[in-house]
């Protein structure tokens, strides 16, 4: 089995697109958070009678509300960092079989794979891309 880092790469980078594929089924489902219940008119207006007397009589600046770990977005999660990694991996792994002389095939479709899964929102950019193109060319024959 001469091309084995090739085929590495290669089933890396099929993982990775793999991966890429199906992100939102593999991440964990959240929960709606529970709606509270409607405060009372009587709450309603302790809660006015307070913010009028700290900010008329005692003059205190309102606090900034806290952040939480939900009013932060992270552009990244576990999902996507663990198929850009798989993807980059597969890229390494086709240019090493590459530099050992392997196939040009597999080591090119281990580098074009991993390349797809790290650039996964851009793929899907240029398929619709393309898709749009065939129908507008088959539309005007």
């Amino acid at each position: 089995m001469k091309h084995k880092i090739g085929i590495i790469g290669l089933i890396v980078g099929l993982i990775a697109v793999g991966l890429a594929i199906f992100q939102n089924d593999l991440r964990p489902q959240q929960h709606p958070p529970e709606p509270k219940p409607e405060p009372t008119f009587k709450e309603l207006a302790v809660e006015a009678g307070k913010k009028v007397i700290s900010d008329k009589i005692l003059k205190k600046e309102a606090e900034p509300p806290p952040i939480t770990e939900d009013s932060l977005v992270s552009s990244h999660d576990g999902v996507e960092l663990s198929y850009m990694i798989l993807g980059f991996l597969a890229m390494v792994l086709g240019v090493v079989s590459w530099v050992k002389k392997d196939h040009i095939r597999i080591s090119g479709g281990a580098i074009s794979l991993g390349l797809m899964a790290v650039a996964w929102q851009y793929v899907l950019i240029g398929v619709v891309i393309a898709v749009v193109i065939i129908i507008v060319a088959n539309i005007s024959a």
